[in-house]
């Protein structure tokens, strides 16, 4: 393997030179230059850049972890995040737990180990696991999207409470009583607020009755096993508030296999506008998430830790942003 002797012995010049060079530190002149740039490319050498970033306390190196990289929501956020964080010279290790915290302990693990200067999470389960590797690493960290309970780490989430709440009150807007709940993980706080948002509304309007939730994960089979369930069990269905998109989207296909016309027999709502809601037919009426920029605002936030990563007594941040509703096509309006 070629290392910097090498390069300093086909240059004719002093290791500490070409290390200079290579570190843009300290006057060489244009001569020598070309001199150790020419036998850095004749030797094909590569700097070992974990090596130099380690000797000045930093690797240039930020993880992140996301639960779910077929869900379109999350290959959105960690490109917000790549594109501010690759103007600011950093490289991302990007990791995909399934939804298993098992997994997301190992990345953890594997990141402590090298060196990486923070990370960012997209977390699995919410409640019902091991925090302690949280606990134990010591780089700042910042958690998107879904809350984690006893962490003590900044946290961007997204209003979800009044989000449904909005999403379902729209429904009812339109003429809309019995509408059925498709949650994700009840294991996940986003889950939980949602389901909340959605009773917060249907209460209010006195259309609350059992039997109207149903609950599975955040993906399209869940969605679609949950939209069945709901037919088999319900004799009639106004509405679905499907508590993210790709649920929605199982749903959507559940739907359309037992001939029922959306929005004409039962209008639909969804959480999160991934990029495929307007070109579907009819396109998605839903809760919009900012994604990209949640995903750059979770790096622009790390980097503003990195930097005070040495202070003590630095108060977390806990930034709720909030939705909007996008109107579409899937939802009738039922009184005019």
């Amino acid at each position: 393997m070629v290392n910097i002797k090498d390069v300093s012995t086909k240059a004719g010049v002093s290791t500490a030179t070409v290390s200079r060079y290579i570190n843009n530190n300290g006057f060489i002149s244009k001569e020598l230059r070309q001199k150790i740039d020419n036998a850095i490319k004749e030797l094909g050498y590569y700097p070992n850049m974990v090596a130099k970033s380690l000797s000045k306390g930093y690797t240039k190196v930020i993880g992140i972890i996301i639960p779910d990289i077929t869900n379109p929501f999350f290959p959105e956020l960690v490109r917000g995040a790549f594109d501010f964080l690759i103007k600011k010279n950093y490289h991302l290790h990007l990791c995909n737990s399934d939804n298993d915290p098992k997994k997301e302990e190992l990345f953890l693990r594997d990141f402590k180990a090298m060196w990486v200067d923070g990370v960012i999470i997209a977390p699995s389960d919410s409640e019902n696991r091991d925090l302690g590797i949280f606990n134990e690493i010591t780089f700042p960290k910042v958690i998107v999207d879904r809350e984690v309970l006893g962490v003590d780490a900044d946290l961007i989430i997204i209003n979800n409470k009044k989000g449904a709440y909005d999403a379902v009150s729209y429904l009812i807007q339109q003429g809309h009583k019995r509408i059925v709940y498709l949650g994700g993980s009840k294991y996940t706080l986003t889950a939980q607020k949602r389901h909340e948002g959605w009773g917060k509304a249907m209460i209010e309007n006195g259309f609350l009755t059992e039997g109207l939730e149903f609950w599975g994960e955040f993906n399209i089979n869940s969605g679609y096993k949950m939209m069945n369930e709901a037919l088999k069990k319900l004799n009639s269905i106004d509405a679905v508030f499907a508590s993210n998109d790709l649920i929605a989207l199982g749903a959507i296909r559940a739907i359309k296999e037992k001939k029922i016309k959306i929005p004409e027999e039962i209008s639909i709502i969804g959480f999160d506008d991934i990029y495929v809601d307007k070109f579907l037919t009819p396109a998605l009426t839903t809760i919009k998430q900012p994604i990209y920029e949640v995903g750059v605002k979770s790096a622009e936030l790390l980097l503003e830790r990195i930097a005070k990563k040495n202070k003590k007594d630095i108060t977390k941040k806990r930034i709720i942003i909030e939705g909007s509703l996008v109107i579409r096509d899937s939802v009738k309006n039922k009184i005019n």
